[in-house]
This record gives structure tokens, C-alpha cells and sequence, in this order.
């Protein structure tokens, strides 16, 4: 079991405490002055996203235009149709954590288990929520987070490990670091504005009062208590002790005090060779708010449990600098939503075309003809005479009509084409193509954008790698009672393993009563190190595989391997028959094939020697088969017709014949096998039985006679005491 929380809150302790609090509040403002320019950046940037695309102050200015009336301010999103893209890109290609052993104590088949106890945990976890969700915002701003942490298992001390999301991505600061995955951190802040009278029930001995927290807030660092919230504030921070460490002449080192304290059955203390200064590291972690420690205590691990997963990365001027795909395109999105906003304006205040008109030739219709451009009307009237010359008059006829800003259009399409540069992903990245482009053009083109994108799924691949490294380190610290726990096979398959923590090795087989291996694993022996893979998902695996057996089968050369290989294509398959059809074809497989799979264990070489006989036996067969063919060919010719006839219905029946006795010949042998083993499991079993039977027999009889014998001996006793009074 691992550490239990340990409340620090309404403790009397304000001198230790208040250093402490201090430099907490310390260490967390020089984090938010680090990077308080670059999540100015990054809220931006989220905003745009957000399709908040124009900047305040314009957008105001256009919408209250009092002169000219409001002036339009469009968004057209031509943004989110690409972020989406590479976020479902790096969900598609999820990486899969590997654990391998790195020293001689580490295990194969331990590291295997481990696998799959961390595949069981993400899966517990739904990771997948907390992966996309840090990819997503690495993608959009250029920052996110997860975590790792611990919960217990219903009404017990035992905890287990799971991968939480962090949404907030600007609750989280971690001190000065180099590493994309943040594993070289050594301080960690989570912050969360709680609701006050939540905080209230959760801490009830807590201080929240107002004057508690005069003179703590700071314009870089917020306020720690307001009207509705107060900050509570996680801290992971390493605490590094100074000790010597002691290189002996039998090539071993120690701690000094270790040292020190050599047992006397230990023998003579070895010489000391040399020795220097070394540090040792335990990590901590308390809840607290600006004045007071809620929660405190000492966890396990090499590394802070918070996992940064990053975007694009410069460090300039000693200082990092992240983004992602959003920030690039703004200036060019805000110039597309601009010169949208400018046609529509531009249109929009056009006026419609009007019709040129005689004095006095609309005289008595005008009502109709002002509604001209409203309705339509099936015919117009006028006056074709001037009522004051006399003379004849032209018909009305229309102004000519507004011309297209062909140059906007243009410049449209331009700004289209510098967005697409700015992101590194064009059309083809999201099903668009001209229709005048070549297949293999459109296949560079998203091979292209898939380059220009690759980094964000790479780097959520290390921050992924570096969980993995962080489960299996503490995996031992938190596992550590002897218990059976689930594992997560890579085809969805659970399976139960035992653990026992106590153990001196990292694996050991035992025979359990039925004649099985049962294996025991100690993941706390050896040293395991975190790779990750990216390919293909297991299902599209599975959906490969299932396309090899049925070509496979297609040119299989004998009936037995074709059986074997439609029963896997059966059982690779997802169609709603095939689970009873894999289960009818399993049951025509021959004998030993059905032993093999049902076993766990390997074939024993007398049925791997049986089936190569089978198959032998089929390919002599079929070789006759192919000269009978022959023969047929022959007896199509006209040669011989009868004769070979004849021989060749004789030779088939006998060749059907001696198949068919071999084979019942060889189930009969390996039904024998099945009854003698079996009889000889349950002569043993009596043989067991009769024995432990007669032991019990013997000691009841021993036992019995204890049993009179003390009786004997009480009842003598008492008849001496009632005698000694007579005398």
C-alpha cells in the first residue's frame, strides 16, 4: 500500500508553515512571470480558435460606426477544418507504450505483464480523452497537460494508477525546463478556483476568511480569494538530501551511515576506495491555499506526475517560445475576414439598378413602378408621349448593373493560399483537389501536409512514452500487496496475473494441482525502460491478417493447412455469422491441431512428428491424385480407355481406403493415449486418496489412544487423592 493522506490544516504550526507558503508563493511567481508574454499569446490564440477573430477595439469601432450606421464584421472559419485534421490524425495513430527490460534483473516476460497492466490502465482511465485533449491544445495554442495519479479501490488502502486530462491548460505551471515532456521538472503547480462553499465542506477547519489573505495577491499571480472562489493549489516539488557514498574493495558502494552500521554477522567491513558527495531526491506534494496547508505528504517516483505535451518550439533569447497552428495564420485569416467583410460591405451598399425615365412618362403608374425592383410584376406601363411637346418617347430602360470586384475575388483566393502556407497543410489535407490534378499529385500534396504537420503527433508521442515511464515506475510503489490484478492484452483480451511483491526474483513458474505452469510475477525487480510505437490500430491488424489467411488458403497446398487457414480467416473476421462459424470449422480440424490450440503449452514433439506424418501422408496423395489426372488426360485421348479405367477406380478406392484406415489407425492410437493418461490420473488420484485416508485412519487411532491413556491416567490420580484421606 502506498502513503495515506496525511491533513496538515488546522495545525498549530505557523513558523515552519509560513516559510514553506513563501517560498511556494515564490517558486509559482517566477513560473507565471517566465511565461506570463507567451499565454497572453497562447489566450489569444485559444480566442481565435474560438472564432474570435477580430481584435476588440475594431470590432467595436465598426459595430458602433454612428456616422455610417454598423459595418459588417464577418468570421468566415477557414481555420478549424485543419486543426480538426491533424487532431483526428493523432488519435487514428495513437502510440503504443512497449516495456522492455534494461538490466539483468528485469524480466521478458515481466516486462510483457507490465505492458499490459499499463494497457489496462489506460484503458480504466480512458486515456484517449486526456491524450487528445493535451494534443488538441498543442495543436491549437502550442501548450497542453495531463496527469498521473492515484485513487483508491473501493472500501481498502489499495490504490491504483490512472491518466486524468487536464483541460485548463493555464492552470498548470511547471518550473524552468528543457525537455518537450516536461520530465525534467522539479516543481509542479496545479491550480483550481474553487467555488467557496464547496471549499467550506471540503476543508471545514480551513481558513477562509478575507483578512487571511490581505497582502498575498500580486498582479502576476492572481487572487487567491475572491467574492465566490478561493485558489487551491497543488505543489509536486523534489526535496534533494546530501549524503556520502562509500565505493568498497569488493567493488560495491554504500551509504556512508549504511556503512556505519555494518552488522557484526556481516563479517570484516570491506576497505573504503574512494567517496563523494551524492543526492538523493524524495518527491512532495501538498494541497494548499495562500495562507495555510490543506493536505501534505510524501509520494514515490523519479518524476513529477504532470506531463506537458507541446506544439512547435524556439527558444530565443534564453527564453521558450511555443505555438501551434493557430497563431501563423491569424494575420492572414484576419486579412480573409477583412476583405470578406469589405465585398459584402461593398455589395451590400451598391444600389440596385435603377430605370431611366422621361419626365412625366410615369405620370399616374408611379406607384407601380416604385415597386418594381420588389415584385414582379408580369408587365410594366408608361407614357410614350410627352404631355406638354406632344412629342413620342423612348421606352424606360434599366442603368447598366454593378460590376464584380474581380481584383477582391482575387485577392481572396491569394489570402485563401498564404493561410494554407502559414498552416503547412493545403486542400488535398482535407479531401479537397483540382480536378485537373494527377492521383500520385494529390498523394504528395497530403504527404506534404502530413510532413508540415508531423511534429504534433510526434511530440504527443513523447509525452505519451514519458507516461508510460512514470506508470511503470510507480507501479511498483502502488502494486506492492500480494494480489491477482487485470491485464490488457493488444487485442482487447483481459487476463488475470498474480503479483507478489515479496518475491527475490521478477518471474517464477510453479506446477499447480492440475499439471499447468502458474507464473508470478515482482515487478519491483529489475529495471524497465519506455518505448512507444506508431502504426496501425489492432483491428486494422486484424483485418490484414484476416486478408493474408484467405489468399493463403486460396493456394494452400494440402487440405489440412487450407483447414487451418479458413478456420483463421473465420476467426479474424467481424461478420455477425463468423464466431459460429470459426467454432464449426475448429471443430473438423484434425486432433493435434485442436490440441495445439486449445494448449498453452507447446505441442510435445510426438504430435509434431504425427502431424508431419499427416502431412506427408496428403502430399503422397496428392501426388497420386496428380498422376490420376494424368491418366484421365490419357483416357480423353482414346488410349486405353477400359484398361486404365479400371486401374485407376481400383487404385482411388485403395489409396480412399488407406487414407481412411491410417486415420482411424492414428485417432484410435491418440484415443488410447487420452484413456491410458486418464487412467493414470485416476489410479493416481485413489492411489492419493487411499493414502491420505489411511494416514487419517492412523492418527484418529493415535489420537484415541492419547486420548484413554490421559484418561486412564486422570482416573488413577483421582482414585490415589480419595484414598489418602483413609489412610
Amino acid at each position: 500500500m502506498a502513503a495515506k493522506k496525511e491533513q496538515k490544516y488546522g495545525e498549530d504550526e505557523e513558523g515552519t508553515k509560513k516559510d514553506d507558503l513563501e517560498e511556494t508563493r515564490e517558486y509559482l511567481r517566477q513560473c507565471i512571470d517566465e511565461e506570463s508574454d507567451q499565454r497572453k499569446l497562447m489566450e489569444d490564440d485559444l480566442r481565435f480558435a474560438a472564432l474570435d477573430q477580430w481584435p476588440s477595439e475594431i470590432r467595436k469601432e465598426r459595430e458602433n460606426d454612428v456616422e455610417n450606421g454598423p459595418r459588417p464584421c464577418l468570421t468566415i472559419d477557414k481555420l478549424n477544418q485543419y486543426i480538426v485534421q491533424v487532431v483526428n490524425d493523432m488519435r487514428q495513430g495513437k502510440p503504443g507504450i512497449n516495456v522492455r527490460p534494461q538490466d539483468d534483473n528485469a524480466d521478458v516476460e515481466t516486462a510483457k505483464i507490465l505492458k499490459g497492466l499499463v494497457r489496462n490502465i489506460e484503458d480504466q482511465s480512458s486515456a484517449d480523452i486526456a491524450y487528445s485533449m493535451a494534443g488538441e491544445n498543442a495543436c491549437k495554442i502550442g501548450l497542453g497537460y495531463f496527469r498521473i495519479t492515484t485513487e483508491f479501490v473501493d472500501a481498502s488502502w489499495d490504490q491504483e494508477l490512472f491518466i486524468r486530462p487536464i483541460p485548463n491548460t493555464f492552470s498548470v505551471y511547471l518550473s524552468k525546463h528543457t525537455m518537450p515532456d516536461g520530465s525534467d521538472a522539479q516543481r509542479g503547480y496545479i491550480a483550481e478556483a474553487m467555488p467557496l462553499d464547496t471549499f467550506k465542506k471540503m476543508y471545514p477547519k480551513a481558513k477562509y476568511g478575507k483578512g487571511n489573505f490581505d497582502g498575498l495577491d500580486t498582479p502576476s499571480v492572481g487572487y487567491w480569494r475572491t467574492e465566490e472562489t478561493i485558489t487551491v493549489l497543488e505543489e509536486f516539488c523534489f526535496k534533494e538530501t546530501a549524503y556520502e557514498l562509500l565505493f568498497l574493495a569488493d567493488g560495491t558502494t554504500i551509504a556512508a551511515e549504511d556503512y556505519a552500521r555494518w552488522p557484526a554477522q556481516g563479517g570484516q567491513k570491506p576497505e573504503i576506495q574512494d567517496r563523494r558527495q551524492a543526492t538523493k531526491k524524495q518527491l512532495k506534494w501538498r494541497k494548499c491555499t495562500g495562507c495555510e496547508v490543506l493536505e501534505e505528504r510524501d509520494l514515490p517516483g523519479k518524476y513529477i506526475p504532470i506531463v506537458e505535451v507541446i506544439g512547435r518550439e524556439a527558444w530565443v533569447d534564453g527564453r521558450r517560445m511555443l505555438w501551434g497552428l493557430v497563431r501563423p495564420a491569424k494575420d492572414s485569416l484576419r486579412m480573409y475576414n477583412y476583405w470578406a467583410s469589405t465585398l459584402v460591405e461593398k455589395f451590400g451598399l451598391a444600389p440596385k439598378t435603377p430605370f431611366i425615365v422621361a419626365k412625366g412618362q410615369l405620370e399616374g403608374l408611379e406607384d407601380r413602378w416604385k415597386n418594381a425592383n420588389r415584385k414582379n410584376y408580369s408587365y410594366l406601363e408608361y407614357n410614350p408621349v410627352n404631355t406638354d411637346s406632344g412629342n413620342a418617347l423612348p421606352a424606360p430602360a434599366r442603368q447598366g448593373p454593378t460590376p464584380m470586384e474581380a481584383a477582391y475575388f482575387h485577392q481572396m483566393q491569394v489570402i485563401e493560399h498564404d493561410v494554407q502556407t502559414s498552416l503547412g497543410m493545403f486542400k488535398s489535407a482535407v479531401g479537397e483537389s483540382e480536378s485537373q490534378q494527377s492521383g500520385r499529385a494529390i498523394l504528395a500534396l497530403q504527404r506534404e501536409s502530413d510532413t508540415g504537420t508531423y511534429h504534433f503527433g510526434a511530440n504527443l508521442g513523447i509525452a505519451i512514452r514519458h507516461a508510460g515511464r512514470i506508470i511503470v515506475d510507480l507501479i511498483p510503489h502502488y502494486y506492492d500487496t500480494k494480489r491477482i490484478v487485470r491485464i490488457l492484452g493488444e487485442d482487447g483480451e483481459f487476463q488475470s496475473v498474480q503479483l507478489d511483491p515479496e518475491q527475490q526474483q521478477a518471474m517464477t513458474e510453479t506446477q499447480d494441482m492440475h499439471g499447468g505452469i502458474q507464473r508470478i510475477y515482482n515487478p519491483g525487480i529489475g529495471k524497465y525502460d519506455v518505448s512507444i510505437t506508431v502504426g496501425p490500430s489492432y483491428n486494422t491488424k486484424r483485418m490484414e491478417d484476416q486478408a493474408i489467411f484467405v489468399e493463403m488458403a486460396k493456394g494452400a497446398a494440402d487440405p489440412g493447412s487450407a483447414a487451418v487457414l479458413r478456420y483463421l480467416v473465420m476467426r479474424n473476421s467481424d461478420s455477425p455469422g463468423a464466431q459460429e462459424a470459426s467454432k464449426l470449422l475448429k471443430a473438423l480440424l484434425p486432433p493435434p491441431i485442436l490440441q495445439a490450440i486449445s494448449s498453452k503449452q507447446p505441442m510435445s514433439p510426438e504430435a509434431m512428428a504425427q502431424i508431419q506424418q499427416m502431412q506427408q501422408q496428403m502430399q503422397g496423395l496428392q501426388e497420386g491424385a496428380q498422376k490420376l489426372q494424368q491418366e484421365n488426360v490419357q483416357l480423353k485421348a482414346g488410349v486405353a480407355k477400359a484398361q486404365i479405367q479400371a486401374q485407376t477406380d481400383e487404385r482411388i478406392a485403395g489409396m480412399e481406403m488407406q487414407a481412411e484406415q491410417r486415420l482411424e489407425a492414428m485417432r484410435t492410437q491418440f484415443e488410447a493415449r487420452d484413456a491410458e493418461m486418464q487412467r493414470r490420473l485416476e489410479a493416481a488420484e485413489a492411489q492419493r486418496n487411499a493414502e491420505f485416508e489411511r494416514w487419517k485412519a492412523l492418527l484418529e487411532a493415535r489420537t484415541d489412544i492419547g486420548v484413554a491413556q490421559i484418561q486412564a491416567h486422570t482416573q488413577k490420580q483421582v482414585a490415589q487423592q480419595r484414598t489418602q484421606p483413609a489412610q
